[in-house]
């Protein structure tokens, strides 16, 4: 059957106010075949001011949407995080809307919403946030890229760090740059050498991979979205050099690592021979992605892109494209299903009062420790 791309704008609520403010970001400028609706929210202040700013309606009962809305962004907690996003994205896939819903879920759920979508003909998608970004699309791009340079040789480890909150979207970043289709092929136990922040879990992938995973041990159940240690740190290990994550939105680093065959020849000096060997002029370690310069700039920049490519996916798949694999329905339940496997495994995060972090600068701080490629002795 031959299907034709719309020619309308298609028109997108967001839904929260809260994180939904990053969703709004994605509007900041135009995009092509998107059209910002309005925000369904409580009506805070907060709501008041996001909907001043971008021109748009803002609706406090479900029952006062126009009947034109075609994709809903529910950005509120679903139900596994005592939210009632799960039940709002129930209700407009109902009234015959497309919807977007951001994670975490429980498999339950989204096992429920997923048959409630194909019942209604329409698509249902959880976005994990984190791998649209442009680091974390970089880093499974260029995952994929040294695999196939190594003949789809996979991993051999993976170092992973993050918290309770960012679980989710860090095992979805570690399934889509490893190529694993199904998260139920992943076996998940503890590790001994848990402590007081940290307790490290395994997770045995196909192809003999064993990825370490560092969970954050605690919680601040008073502001559950702050706190992290590390949001995300990943690393992907092979013989040639390791792929790092260095934080959620970058950089990513690829360092490759030096080989000298003839380094231990009694013949010769290395200062003479180097610039004659290609290893010595590789670099040490390689930036493949910057991070944005500001946390303003990842919100309002980086976040905003990772939305307008996820909605715009989205809409090729309503135009009759493939859907991608990380939003494949049996990919997105499997995920739910490993990432609940994962809490099952662990002790219950252990629940402190934080106060707010010390904010270290380095303004007037001496940080060049040397000259550049500089040597003690």
């Amino acid at each position: 059957m031959i299907r034709f791309k719309s020619s309308k704008s298609r028109r997108v609520l967001v839904v929260g106010a809260k994180f939904g403010e990053v969703y709004l970001n994605a509007f900041l400028q135009s995009r092509p075949g998107l059209q910002l609706a309005g925000l369904l929210a409580r009506g805070s202040r907060r709501s008041q001011q996001l909907v001043h700013d971008f021109g748009v309606p803002l609706y406090t009962h479900l029952e006062q949407l126009p009947e034109d809305i075609d994709i809903a962004c529910v950005v509120v907690r679903s139900t596994v995080a005592q939210g009632e996003g799960s039940q709002l994205a129930a209700e407009l896939l109902n009234r015959g809307i497309h919807v977007v819903q951001e994670h975490p879920l429980h498999p339950d759920d989204v096992e429920r919403l997923q048959k409630l979508a194909e019942q209604r003909g329409l698509r249902y998608w959880v976005n994990s946030f984190y791998p649209h970004l442009p680091a974390g699309r970089c880093w499974i791009d260029r995952a994929t890229h040294v695999m196939q340079l190594l003949g789809d040789e996979m991993p051999c480890a993976a170092h992973l760090t993050t918290s309770r909150q960012l679980l989710y979207s860090t095992l979805d970043l570690l399934l889509q740059a490893c190529g694993i289709p199904d998260g139920s092929q992943v076996q998940v136990q503890t590790l001994e050498g848990a402590d007081s922040h940290f307790v490290p879990v395994s997770l045995a992938l196909p192809d003999g991979c064993r990825a370490v995973l560092r969970l954050q041990a605690f919680l601040d159940p008073s502001d559950p979205d702050m706190h992290s240690l590390v949001m995300h740190q990943a690393s992907l290990m092979w013989p040639a050099g390791y792929l790092t994550l260095e934080a959620s939105y970058g950089p990513v680093l690829w360092t490759g690592h030096f080989h000298d065959a003839q380094h231990d020849s009694q013949e010769r000096t290395m200062y003479r021979y180097a610039p004659d060997e290609a290893v010595y002029a590789r670099p040490t370690c390689e930036v493949l992605h910057d991070a944005p310069a500001t946390w303003r700039d990842a919100f309002e920049v980086d976040g905003a892109v990772g939305v307008a490519g996820v909605l715009q996916n989205f809409c090729r798949v309503l135009d009759g494209e493939r859907v991608p694999t990380g939003f494949d329905p049996a990919y997105q339940l499997a995920l739910a299903r490993l990432w609940l496997d994962v809490l099952r495994v662990v002790p219950p995060a252990a629940e402190r009062r934080l106060s707010p972090p010390q904010v270290v600068t380095w303004d007037g701080a001496q940080t060049d420790h040397g000259s550049a490629g500089g040597t003690d002795g």
